[in-house]
Parts: structure tokens; C-alpha cells; sequence
């Protein structure tokens, strides 16, 4: 049927759609990346930068992993994988979980994703529902708010207090809970803050995801880096729960392989079918070469691992060192590789300091309302630097504030 293009008198512009998606227009830049933005910009004038605000691994990829994959190209290992991913690389991962965690997983509950990044993406658009609500304890990592509008879904937001060490309590969140809530997201080790959260109330978290029946994403990206005797506790292990759980894992922070945009979903198999069908309209499979290096990884001695978090370790006593000597206020970070001091003292805002201490001291940090309006007044520090670089840009920090 032929159907008539002659445009009425009101004009052909008012009959116009809005031409692009408004759910694009309503997500954020990450202000994380826009400080990376900064300081490339500083560092091309060729002044030298401290940067504390970049969150990934400042080591190369250990040889035998990068060994793997040079072979794994040289053998013409070139072509598509399975979409969810190598049965070698997804039974290593098993085998991991088994031997670290006591946890059995079957290879068809697991799909390889390109970063983390995906892996939360493409499990929260498999879940999530027009109407549904997230739950997520601020700071939070910035893309959390993101993910949910993309899902369609209401974000609800509490604030990790620091009277607390900013451990998030099973009584606080039971207050946020609605019978609209489709999934909490935990990060644990955590992102901004460093914290660990207890055994104790992972467990009376869980109890409420089984009577309330919401899904736990658990963003243990961090799991393996950890300091002071901590422990990591996902809630997949609490009976009953692994029906409810969706574990995020990566090997961009454990193994230095954060350019290699490889990671991994764990998963109820009804979920899982879900997260394929996603997975291979946003990816379609991962790099097949990339995929054995991951492997080898998993499977190879863990020593490079244990000694990674050794000089993490280090990097994290000589920086709250410094941070003791100035007086900056801060909860003893036992996890990942971040402290979130207290800047409040300073009469500045979070920004503000930030932009103070870039253009004064040549120091980069995050300001804490990155991470949501809780994080105001705190600013995010990565000790992902050499003891010589943290040294000297501390050094820098301490003859700045005397401006103040």
C-alpha cells in the first residue's frame, strides 16, 4: 500500500523524532576518566605528573602468561571461540574457584566477557526489569547508576558511613529493600574506599537476598588483593545462595592484564542463558589467543600473584605513612590498592581540592563525589605507583598544603 509523503503546513521539522537515544543522554562520563583526561593533558606540556588516580596495575603482565598467548598466535589459535567463551579457559576458572573458595562450579555456569566491564553489564541488562530497583551502598564504583538506567531500573543509594570504617551492615541495607529490589551490588575488597566487608554480615546479607528474593551481584574484581590478614567472603558460599549470586570476576587487577579486556560471569544457569544471549549481541565471543593467556594464568603458579600484593602492600603502609604525618584522616584500607582520606578539614570541596592539588602540587587524585554524593569530601588515592613516586608526590602534597 502506497502511503502519502506530503508534509502537512505545520511544517516537516515539528513532525521530526528526537534523533538520537535519551538514555544515552541521561548517562555520565566517568570523572575518573575525565582526571585521566587532565593529566594527559598536563603531561603533553611536558610537566611531569603524580598520578594516584589511575586504579589498575602499573606492572607489566608476567612473562608466562604473555609467553602463552605469543604462542597461542603463532599456533593460529586466530578464529572464533564458543560465545561463552573456551572450555579450557572456563574449566580453569572452576578449578580456581574450587581450590580457593571450596566452591563447585560447572563450566555452563560461566561466561568468558570482555572485562569486567561487560560482565556487569551484560548480567544486570539479563536480570533487570522497567520498574525494578537497585540496590547499591555509595561510594560506589561510577558506573553502577549507569548500568541501572540502561536496565531500566531505579538505582537507590545509602551511604556507607566512616563512623562504621565504611562496612556496609546487613541492618542498614534491610531499610532500602522494597518489593521492588531485583539485585544489590556489593564490591568487596571495595571501590573507592579499600574496605573488606565482614564475614558476619555477608552472611546476614545473604539471609535477606533469600527472604526478600533480590539477586547479589558480587564485583570481586579486587578478591585476590588483600592486606593485614583479611579475608575475601563472596556470598555464593552461604547455602541457598548460589541461585541468588552473579560473581564478576576479572584479570585485569590479579594478573596486571587490564589492556587484555578479559573477565568472566559466574551465574545461576537460568541467568546464564540470558547473559549468552546478551553477550553475543553486545561481543560475540572474546579473543581466542587472549583467552589462553587467561588459562595460563589461572593454572600457572600463583606466586607472581602473592608477590604483586607483597609491593602493593608496601605502597599502601608508605602512604598512609605520609598521610599520618599530615594529619589527613583516613579508615585503614585493607583491600585493592585505594585509600579514601578526609579532606573536609581543608574548607574545600572534593573538586576543588582535587583541581588544588593538580595544579599546586603536579599530584593527581579522584574527588570522592566521583563515587556519588557520599563521597563528597574525600578523595580517592591509588598507591599503583613506585615507593619513589609516592615518596616524591606526597613530598609535593605536604609543601602544597602549607598554601592552605
Amino acid at each position: 500500500m502506497l502511503r502519502n509523503h506530503v508534509v502537512p503546513e505545520r511544517g516537516f521539522k515539528d513532525m521530526l523524532k528526537p534523533p538520537l537515544s535519551e538514555r544515552t543522554e541521561r548517562l555520565r562520563l566517568s570523572t575518573i576518566r575525565e582526571v585521566a583526561g587532565r593529566v594527559e593533558a598536563v603531561q603533553k606540556k611536558g610537566i611531569p605528573v603524580i598520578n594516584f588516580s589511575a586504579g589498575r596495575p602499573d606492572f607489566d603482565t608476567p612473562e608466562h602468561i604473555k609467553a602463552a598467548a605469543k604462542k597461542a598466535l603463532d599456533d593460529g589459535l586466530v578464529h572464533y571461540t564458543a560465545s561463552a567463551g573456551t572450555l579450557e579457559l572456563r574449566q580453569a576458572i572452576c578449578t580456581r574457584f574450587q581450590e580457593d573458595y571450596h566452591l563447585n562450579l560447572d563450566p555452563e555456569e560461566i561466561v568468558i566477557t570482555a572485562g569486567s566491564t561487560e560482565a556487569i553489564y551484560v548480567g544486570m541488562q539479563s536480570i533487570l526489569n522497567s520498574g525494578d530497583e537497585v540496590i547499591v551502598p555509595q561510594p560506589m564504583y561510577v558506573y553502577y547508576g549507569g548500568w541501572s538506567l540502561l536496565g531500566e531500573a531505579e538505582l537507590i543509594t545509602f551511604a556507607l558511613q566512616e563512623k562504621n570504617d565504611f562496612l556496609l551492615k546487613a541492618e542498614e541495607l534491610k531499610q532500602h529493600i522494597s518489593p521492588r529490589t531485583k539485585a544489590l551490588i556489593l564490591t568487596s575488597p571495595h571501590n573507592p574506599t579499600g574496605q573488606v566487608f565482614e564475614k558476619k554480615e555477608m552472611v546476614k546479607i545473604a539471609q535477606l537476598a533469600q527472604e526478600r528474593d533480590f539477586y547479589i551481584i558480587c564485583d570481586d574484581i579486587y578478591n585476590y588483593l588483600l592486606y593485614d590478614g583479611a579475608e575475601h567472603f563472596t556470598v555464593a558460599e552461604v547455602p541457598g545462595m548460589r541461585e541468588k549470586t552473579l560473581i564478576i570476576g576479572s584479570f585485569s587487577k590479579t594478573y596486571a592484564m587490564d589492556g587484555w579486556r578479559i573477565g568472566y560471569l559466574i551465574g545461576p544457569r537460568q541467568v546464564i542463558s540470558r547473559v549468552l544471549k546478551m553477550h553475543q549481541y553486545v561481543v560475540n565471543c572474546c579473543n581466542t589467543f587472549v583467552q589462553v593467556g587467561a588459562r595460563v594464568a589461572l593454572t600457572a603458579s600463583q606466586n607472581c600473584v602473592r608477590e604483586m600484593v607483597q609491593e602493593f602492600d608496601r605502597r599502601r603502609r608508605l602512604l598512609l605513612s605520609y598521610l599520618d604525618d599530615l594529619g589527613i584522616p583516613y579508615v585503614r584500607p585493607r583491600g585493592a590498592f585505594y585509600v579514601f582520606p578526609s579532606i573536609k578539614k581543608f574548607g574545600l570541596s572534593s573538586k576543588e581540592f582535587s583541581d588544588f592539588l593538580l595544579t599546586e602540587a603536579r599530584v593527581a587524585v579522584v574527588p570522592g563525589d566521583a563515587f556519588g554524593s557520599s563521597g563528597e569530601g574525600y578523595v580517592r588515592m591509588a598507591y599503583c605507583l613506585s615507593c619513589e613516586d609516592i615518596e616524591k608526590g606526597m613530598q609535593n602534597v605536604s609543601k602544597a598544603l602549607k598554601k592552605l
